[in-house]
């Protein structure tokens, strides 16, 4: 179940997302959009379907060797 105070984008978890894959129709999504004022409900039976993109999140930075020569030479 997810839900949104408006109407919005959905995220799923990679957890959520493989299961979705792996169970098909036997997985139900349930979404509720206005909990902050009148809410409706929205079942999504094999959500897997719906073409997710995947959130990509930054890890780690890096900057090159010669980057940081020139820093500390600079000072």
């Amino acid at each position: 179940m997810k839900g949104r105070a408006g109407v919005g984008e959905v995220a799923l978890t990679t957890y959520e997302y493989k299961t979705a894959e792996r169970l098909k129709k036997d997985y139900s999504l349930y979404v509720v959009f206005n909990c902050a004022s009148t809410p409706e409900l929205h079942k999504i039976e094999d959500p897997a379907r719906l073409g997710w993109k995947p959130i990509v999140k930054i890890e780690h930075y890096h900057v090159g060797a010669q980057a940081i020569l020139k820093a500390a030479n600079a000072t």
